[in-house]
């Protein structure tokens, strides 16, 4: 694995940035474009912001801490799509797509956390390799 892009889970979320900004975000009422939608739209970037910044991290302790604001970023899009849901700003059906995208980050996100932290605690001693190996999953 050679860049951030090559992983899925930067791929997805990095997706889920650009359409809410360029189809969801349009669709809330005007005043609350420049509210709740300048909120959903750079929690959203952050997502793939730090999947980027974590990707090139040598300390594997950076590196999942840079992974872990990532799931962070995430919840808070989370909360902001239940937001919208709870001001009709978006219907049930649009909320559930949008929904099960960032459920799908937050388990790979998890899921490279976890092999991260595997690694870390497994000392082991071909790690860059190891890890390389596993990030091919997320």
């Amino acid at each position: 694995m050679k860049s951030f892009r090559d992983l899925k889970v930067w791929q997805l979320s990095s997706k889920l940035a650009s359409d809410i900004a360029i189809r969801l975000v349009p669709t809330f009422p005007k005043e609350e474009k420049y509210r709740l939608g300048d909120q959903i739209i750079r929690s959203s970037r952050s997502v793939p912001s730090q999947i980027a910044e974590g990707f090139r991290k040598s300390s594997l302790k950076e590196k999942n801490h840079y992974y872990e604001m990532a799931l962070t970023s995430n919840d808070e899009t989370e909360n902001h799509l239940v937001e919208a849901k709870n001001n009709n700003f978006i219907d049930e059906k649009t909320y559930k797509t949008y929904l099960n995208r960032v459920i799908r980050i937050r388990i790979l996100l998890s899921r490279l956390m976890k092999s991260v932290n595997r690694i870390r605690k497994g000392n082991d001693s071909k790690t860059a390799l190891s890890l390389s190996k596993s990030q091919n999953r997320f």
